[in-house]
């Protein structure tokens, strides 16, 4: 499983970006004693199972439709066919390639040589197939593409397939050189298995080898081939040092060093004249002419680059660039054609733009795996920009790491010796750090990758001057807060990485205005005005407005018949609760006692409402004295007065009213006339717009009321949605700090507020209480540098608790609460599966607490089930109950909890473990059936009879009907049992059922064996013309009915996908 530059979620260890395939397993740990404790299941430690399999959210057995083509079998195919699965695409997903193997880890065939493709697969042909429901059709050649058709042409007109969007991730070509003798038989360009077969055939020892072209692919095959023992090896470049192109000549001067000490001779500045033939034999190179000499060769290994697998676009509408590439946008869809939104170009042959604004051909095999990905999840429904820093690294003796674009750099700074393999190099153009390269120095090169995407790498001065970009937290300094005030320029305003110090960032926080009334007046179809109040037994959790006229508060104990009588006109409603013996929850006369917020980053919409109505800051000015880093002109004036229903809160707030005089200062002195109007300020406004218009929606279509705060970060979103309001939530008492070390705060500099704490420099409190209390710094100062995320099932709450009016004093009553909390769980369970059926959690979780102690908890893995039932739920707590309170007589629980945790997306096909385990009596089913016989029948311990022959099923199990998990089949080859659970709808739905299932699991088998075919030939998937529909007979041994005899049999499955040329 390819890790290299591989990012992984670090909470799930979920991958994230390409090469990875798979994620990593998690294992709970904890410290004790000053040790760490790891528990693990121990199959998964071994170096076999270290990856665990992706989430799909789906595996395309719905699929309908022509869905999704995929031209070319390369990374990048591999990954847009995971993430369109992770994503939840239904539909069809067809591969086609010209290759006769599926997706590999393309990097090791030049850094190692690997002529085994089974060895460096990504996944193989049976998991394509089965896992993500994907046809991969092998050693096929698209030749044509109609767009207006949506219509690919397959070798030469041999075939066609139709799509609805398609994916152009056909790589590159390997160039030959135009000169003579470039086509003999033993020169040979690098680029797949065959290629790797070929080279490492002839690197056998004694043998004279030629490099053409010092670069990546043509030292990494050099350092391959150093261990066996060649006569020579003889490296022609046209420049002055290999690879000075991309990491400058003095990297490239202590890379030859390296490689000169290891045999290798160069040849620098050098033209290749020709090739010439051996006397003995005209079709195999003797010897490369260079500079008028002749250099002896067994035989030629021409790494000159690649060009664009393009050709067979010619004609569709989509225009090449001059060196063959396809200009696609931020999306990777192609911007040229007759369609422009169905067609998605990626990889090698992909013109993306840059952050700049340039666009760059990137010819990186981990750039092409996250295209792949940024298309998947683009195609699924949500719209991913490529905002990647590209990376690559590569065998050279030592691993050297490479990211961003230094193409066109200008200057390099360089901490370290690149003579001795370990070094640090910065690429600068305009002075400006664009690329970093290095060896022996990880993860500098990983980190500076981050910096780069989110712009926050220091200037190539400053990095001479000392400054280390990833020096750690070490002690903040002043400087790192430089990003709340900095002048707005061009480059913030046009940028695609938006990062979380950006100056242009617009957060809102909405909120529900007393959400529990707002959806009782709904549901009630109750009048804005009259007031309303929401009980919870006897406590009141929400209160409208209307009812806060009366002075009603939650903080305050009422008795509700006194406050009926007080206040005739208000409603009191209770909220839904759970009763004994229903399935959800519901609104009761006689309730028993024992029985929303959204964050919004409006950043990226804002920037192009800016750019929408000053079309003048599009373009950075041909005159501007520093290019895209000159501020933004001044901002057209504007007053907040003009925004209806909205308060800006102003830096400086007005101070008191003159107790003497009564008279405080006017709002402009309050907030100083310096302050002039800034384009964040524009932005705030636009932002107020947006969200004004989501409000008024809400309002208009759903009938809620809602409140917001709109800032820079998140943070000061809710200090704004919550400025007026008098809840007590803004209390700066310093206690509210988090606990303890608020009060130590409070004790160590002798203060009382959080305002006291502005004159204490960010050292001083890093002095005393560690690194760690930055935030605290930051909080004080308003800096919240977190992201919003998107909301997703994935994430939402499973978690169903109760405060108890009446502690819990025997086990029964426990029982009674653990099923009301369980019917809870799984009407949320059931609702987040109907969005995406494939979730399931990991464990259960009880906690409960008595009194004010600090409440215990008890978890256990929550077993797989096809359906979700109060029973289930309630099942499994109550296990948990018994372990964590017992039948003890002085229980008193106060309080009880009952949560899902985990939640992830299981495996597609997942069943219960008995499946896994083989039986002593297998059945001895067939599948084959005549779909013209109407026979439907039932299996009882091998027994198979007609649905009709009711007596003799009955007779063989004992005269009781046979059980309903009747229909099952033993795998003859690997003895696992399966079967269809009772809930079929009929014997013959439990039938069809159990022939998809079979025909699936004979599907996997016969991958596996393809898979192990050494050299079977091209496998070559579609549709069989020849191929009859698959029909089941029934049994005839031990049955009463007429024997029949068993057609010949036709291939099945996948089988009928699959020939041999």
């Amino acid at each position: 499983m390819p890790l290299a530059w591989s990012l992984l979620q670090s909470h799930s260890s979920r991958a994230e970006d390409a090469p990875a395939p798979s994620a990593l397993h998690t294992f709970k740990a904890h410290v004790a004693d000053g040790k760490i404790y790891v528990t693990a299941d121990a199959t998964n430690t071994l170096s076999k199972y270290k990856a665990r399999q992706p989430k799909l959210l789906s595996s395309g057995t719905e699929a309908s439709g022509n869905g999704v083509v995929i031209v070319g079998g390369g990374s990048a195919a591999f990954q847009t066919v995971e993430s369109l699965r992770e994503h939840g695409y239904k539909a069809p997903i067809t591969i086609l390639s010209k290759e006769t193997y599926t997706p590999i880890d393309r990097t090791k065939l030049s850094k190692a040589l690997i002529t085994d493709p089974a060895k460096v697969e990504l996944k193989s042909a049976g998991e394509f197939k089965i896992k993500y429901g994907t046809t991969i059709r092998l050693g096929v050649e698209v030749t044509a593409i109609d767009l207006n058709k949506k219509e690919v042409t397959i070798d030469g007109g041999k075939d066609t397939l139709s799509y609805d969007k398609i994916v152009l991730a056909t790589g590159g070509t390997p160039r030959r050189l135009p000169v003579e003798g470039a086509q003999l038989e033993n020169v040979y360009t690098f680029r797949g298995i065959a290629d790797a077969q070929k080279v490492d055939a002839a690197a056998k020892e004694g043998k004279r080898l030629v490099v053409i072209g010092s670069s990546f692919i043509s030292m990494e095959i050099v350092v391959a081939v150093s261990k066996k023992k060649l006569a020579s090896i003889d490296v022609i470049g046209m420049e002055s040092r290999p690879f000075e192109a991309i990491l400058g000549k003095e990297v490239g001067a202590g890379l030859q060093k390296y490689h000169e000490s290891q045999g290798v001779k160069f040849h620098m500045q050098s033209k290749v004249d020709k090739i010439i033939p051996r006397e003995d034999d005209p079709n195999l190179a003797g010897g490369v002419v260079v500079n008028g000499a002749t250099i002896p060769a067994d035989f030629v290994v021409m790494g000159v680059g690649v060009a664009p697998a393009t050709e067979f676009v010619k004609g569709s509408g989509i225009e090449l660039e001059r060196d063959g590439g396809i200009k696609v946008d931020k999306y990777l869809r192609v911007q040229s054609g007759p369609d422009q939104e169905n067609v998605y170009a990626v990889g090698d042959i992909a013109l993306f733009p840059q952050v700049t604004g340039n666009y760059f051909r990137i010819e990186h095999w981990n750039v092409a795996g996250n295209h792949g990905r940024c298309v998947g999840k683009t195609i699924s429904g949500s719209p991913q920009e490529f905002v990647k820093v590209p990376v690559f690294w590569s065998a050279q003796g030592q691993q050297l790491r490479y990211c961003g674009i230094g193409h066109g750099y200008d200057d390099v700074f360089i901490s370290g010796d690149p003579g001795e393999m370990k070094f640090i190099a910065y690429y600068g153009k305009e002075g400006k750090i664009v690329a970093v390269s290095s060896m022996q120095n990880d993860p500098v090169v990983s980190k500076a990758s981050e910096l780069l995407r989110l712009s926050l790498m220091p200037s190539l001065e400053e990095v001479k001057a000392g400054k280390v970009p990833w020096k750690g937290k070490a002690k903040a300094t002043d400087e790192d807060f430089e990003d709340l005030n900095p002048t707005i320029t061009y480059r913030h305003l046009h940028a695609q990485n938006i990062g979380v110090r950006d100056p242009l960032r617009i957060i809102a926080l909405c909120d529900s205005d007393a959400f529990y009334a707002g959806c009782e007046m709904v549901r009630l179809g109750i009048d804005k005005d009259t007031p309303l109040v929401v009980l919870q037994w006897d406590a009141l959790i929400a209160i409208n407005y209307p009812a806060r006229k009366f002075g009603i508060t939650r903080l305050k104990k009422y008795n509700l018949r006194e406050l009926q009588e007080k206040h005739p006109e208000l409603k009191i409603v209770h909220v839904a609760t759970y009763k004994e013996g229903e399935k959800e929850p519901g609104y009761w006369d006689d309730v028993d006692t024992k029985t929303h917020k959204a964050f919004f980053d409006f950043s990226k919409r804002v920037r192009e409402i800016i750019l929408e109505r000053y079309p003048y800051l599009a373009l950075v000015p041909p005159d501007a004295p520093h290019g895209v880093d000159t501020p933004l002109p001044p901002p057209p004036p504007f007053s907040w007065n003009d925004f209806q229903h909205a308060i800006a809160i102003p830096i400086n707030p007005a101070p008191e009213v003159d107790q003497h005089d009564g008279v405080a200062p006017s709002c402009a002195a309050a907030r100083g006339e310096e302050a002039a109007t800034t384009w964040h300020d524009i932005a705030l406004s636009i932002g107020a717009e947006l969200m004004g218009e989501a409000r008024r929606q809400v309002h208009e279509q759903l009938g809620y009321s809602t409140s917001a705060g709109i800032a820079r970060n998140k943070f000061l979103a809710k200090v704004n949605l919550y400025h007026s309001f008098d809840i007590g939530q803004l209390n700066p008492d310093i206690r509210f700090l988090g606990g303890k070390l608020g009060t130590a705060i409070a004790k160590e500099f002798e203060v009382a507020t959080v305002g006291d704490l502005l004159c204490i420099t960010l050292e001083e409190m890093q002095c005393k209480f560690g690194e760690e209390s930055i935030w605290i710094y930051e909080v004080l100062r308003g800096v919240d540098r977190s992201e919003v995320k998107e909301k997703s099932t994935l994430n939402k709450s499973m978690l169903a608790s109760k405060n108890l009016p009446q502690p819990i004093t025997n086990a029964s009553e426990g029982f009674q609460w653990i099923r009301v909390l369980a019917a809870e769980l799984a009407l949320r369970l059931n609702e987040a599966r109907e969005i995406s059926p494939n979730l399931w959690p990991k464990s259960i979780v009880l906690r409960a607490r008595r009194g004010y102690n600090a409440g215990h908890s008890k978890q256990a893995p929550f077993p797989f089930t096809p359906e979700v039932t109060v029973d289930t739920v309630a099942t499994a707590a109550n296990a948990l109950w018994k372990e964590l309170v017992g039948t003890d007589p002085a229980m008193k629980v106060t309080s009880v909890s009952l949560a899902f945790s985990g939640i992830e997306g299981a495996e597609v096909g997942q069943r219960s473990i008995e499946g896994f385990f083989k039986t002593e009596q297998p059945a001895k089913r067939r599948r084959d059936y005549d779909s013209d016989d109407n026979i439907r029948w039932v299996s009882v311990d091998g027994y198979v009879a007609e649905e009709d022959d009711n007596d003799a099923v009955k007779a063989q199990a004992g005269g009781q009907s046979p059980d309903p998990h009747i229909f099952s089949f033993n795998c003859s080859r690997c003895g696992k049992k399966f079967s269809i659970p009772s809930s079929a709808a009929s014997p013959y739905d439990g039938e069809e059922q159990l022939t998809a299932l079979r025909l699936e699991h004979d599907d996997y088998h016969f991958a596996q064996d393809l898979a192990k075919e050494p050299d079977g030939g091209p496998i070559i998937s579609g549709p069989s013309t020849s191929a009859k529909k698959p029909v089941l007979k029934p049994l005839s041994k031990g049955s009463p009915k007429k024997k029949k005899r068993r057609k010949a049999e036709t291939t099945r499955g996948i089988e009928q996908f699959f020939r041999r040329s």
